[in-house]
């Protein structure tokens, strides 16, 4: 008989986040430049004929602070420290927040997570 073992899932802050978006900053803000299409016959034939190929997803103060320390070297955990650091009781409770934020960009592939 098999015994069904489930592993515990790894944790966010141990993670290390790496970018796999186009962004760009503009005002001190970063936009997220999402592609409108991923299926390959609209990429082919509609998205030459568009205007705006992106949707720009405008982050606020704390998602641009956050999105900057991500460099592929960096675990969630540290820059938590180094928001915690920087905007003191703004932000808390800190490592949950972040926590929520970075498992969101992952689940829209705007960030990669790997231990």
């Amino acid at each position: 008989m098999k015994r069904n073992i489930k592993e515990t899932p790894p944790n966010v802050l141990e993670m290390i986040p790496t970018h796999q978006i186009n962004f760009e900053e503009r005002d001190g803000t970063i936009y997220l430049l999402e592609p409108r299409f991923r299926n390959r016959m609209f990429l082919k034939y509609v998205l030459p004929r568009m205007k705006h190929p992106y949707v720009k997803i405008a982050l606020d103060e704390f998602g641009t602070y956050v999105w900057k320390k991500i460099n592929g070297r960096k675990t969630v955990y540290e820059i938590g420290n180094e928001l915690k650091s920087e905007y003191g009781t703004k932000v808390e409770p800190v490592y949950e927040r972040l926590g929520l934020f970075v498992n969101m960009l992952a689940q829209r592939q705007f960030v990669s997570l790997r231990q």
